[in-house]
C-alpha cells in the first residue's frame, strides 16, 4: 500500500505503530516525516478500537489514497506558531479523521460509487456500515486530541473539533434537507450553506497552530478569512466539476431536453448547487451561467491572496510555501472552466 506524500509514493504498511514508523525515518525530510506519523496514528487509534465491520470500514477508508491537505495544512499551522511535534502530529490526525469521516458519509448520501479511484466504503461495506464507519472516524478524531499529554492544548483543540464538525454537519444538513422543489434557495442563502458545508473543514487544520499558540482574535479573523475565501471557491469549483459528469451521463442516456433548454440531469442537482445560482437573466445560456460562477470562484480566490499577504504579516513563521500552492492549483481547476464546451475532451453543458 502507498500514498502519495508531496508527490512521492511512500510504502506503508497498514499494521504500523507511530514508534515503527519513526524508526525508520530518520534519514527523511522533516515534512514527510510528520506526514507518514499522521497516517501511522490514525491507524494506531483505529486498530486499538474493537475490531468489527465499522473499523475495517474506517481503515479501509484511511488506507485509500489521498491528498493529506488538511494534515499538510495543520502541519504547516502548527510550525507557524511553533507547536511541538507532538501537538502538530496529534492535531494534523484529527483533521484528517475528520475530514475523511465527511467524505465517507457524503459518499452515502450522494450515492458516488467511487472515492480516489478506488469503491467507496459505501460500496463495499454496505449503507449502514459506513454510517458507522464515518461515526468511528469523527470518534477517533477526538480520541487523538484527548491524548495529548499537555492537558490545555488537548481541552482547546478538543473544543475546536467539535465546533468545527458541528459547523460541517449543521452546513451539510441545509443542502439536504427537503424543501419545496418548486422553490429555489436565494443567492444569499445559497453563499451561506456553501461556505458552512465547506469553510470548516478548512478552517478547521488552518486554526490549529493559533489555537496552541494562544494567538490574538487578529491572526485569528485572518486565517477565517482567508478560510472563507478558499473554502467558497472549492465549492464552486467542485460543483463545476460535477457538471462534467452530468454532461457525461446526460450523453451516455441521451435524455430529452425540457423546455427550458436545460435537461433533466442538469434540473436534479442539488437546490444549493452552482450551477442554480449563478444564472443571469431567464434563459442565460449555459455557456455564460458557467463562466459567471468561474469568476466568483477566481474573485474568492484573490480575496484569499489578500489575507494571505496580510497573515504574512501576522505569523512568526510564514505559511506561503503551503497556502500559495494550494491557491494556484484553485486558480488552475476554476480557469480550466473558462471554455465550458470542451473540458478534458468532453463537451460541456
Amino acid at each position: 500500500m502507498t500514498v502519495s506524500v508531496l508527490n512521492a509514493d511512500v510504502p506503508l504498511e497498514e499494521n504500523v505503530s507511530v514508534n515503527t514508523v519513526s524508526a525508520r525515518l530518520a534519514d527523511k525530510p522533516a515534512h514527510t516525516q510528520e506526514l507518514e506519523q499522521v497516517r501511522a496514528l490514525m491507524l494506531d487509534h483505529l486498530q486499538a478500537v474493537m475490531e468489527g465491520p465499522a473499523n475495517s470500514a474506517s481503515q479501509y477508508q484511511i488506507g485509500t489514497r489521498g491528498s493529506l491537505l488538511r494534515a499538510r495544512l495543520a502541519l504547516a499551522s502548527c510550525s507557524s506558531f511553533n507547536c511541538s511535534r507532538e501537538y502538530a502530529v496529534a492535531a494534523a490526525a484529527a483533521c484528517e479523521l475528520i475530514h475523511n469521516a465527511s467524505l465517507v458519509h457524503d459518499d452515502l448520501l450522494d450515492g458516488d460509487q467511487l472515492r480516489r479511484g478506488q469503491p467507496t466504503v459505501w460500496q463495499r461495506h454496505g449503507k449502514g456500515v459506513a454510517l458507522c464507519a464515518g461515526d468511528l472516524l469523527l470518534c477517533t478524531a477526538f480520541a487523538v486530541a484527548a491524548g495529548l499529554e499537555d492537558a490545555q492544548q488537548s481541552r482547546f483543540l478538543t473544543q475546536h473539533l467539535a465546533t468545527m464538525t458541528g459547523r460541517v454537519i449543521v452546513g451539510q444538513s441545509v443542502e439536504i434537507a427537503p424543501r419545496d422543489s418548486s422553490a429555489r434557495p436565494r443567492f444569499r442563502a445559497y453563499l451561506d450553506a456553501a461556505k458552512a458545508k465547506t469553510v470548516p473543514l478548512i478552517q478547521l487544520p488552518l486554526m490549529t497552530g493559533a489555537i496552541a499558540a494562544n494567538a490574538d482574535q487578529q491572526v485569528r479573523d485572518t486565517l477565517k478569512r482567508f478560510a472563507e475565501g478558499v473554502g467558497l471557491a472549492y465549492q464552486i469549483i467542485d460543483d463545476l466539476d460535477d457538471l462534467v459528469e452530468v454532461e457525461s451521463k446526460k450523453e451516455s442516456e441521451k435524455e430529452s431536453e425540457k423546455e427550458s433548454g436545460e435537461k433533466s440531469e442538469v434540473n436534479s442537482l442539488h437546490p444549493f448547487h452552482a450551477w442554480h445560482h449563478h444564472r443571469g437573466r431567464q434563459g442565460d445560456c449555459p455557456e455564460l451561467r458557467v463562466q459567471r460562477a468561474t469568476r466568483h470562484a477566481l474573485a474568492s480566490l484573490q480575496r484569499a491572496r489578500h489575507q494571505l499577504e496580510r497573515l504574512e504579516k501576522q505569523l512568526p513563521k510564514p505559511m506561503t510555501p503551503t497556502l500559495a500552492p494550494l491557491l494556484r492549483k484553485l486558480e488552475l481547476r476554476a480557469k480550466a472552466h473558462r471554455h465550458p464546451f470542451q473540458l478534458n475532451g468532453r463537451a460541456r453543458p
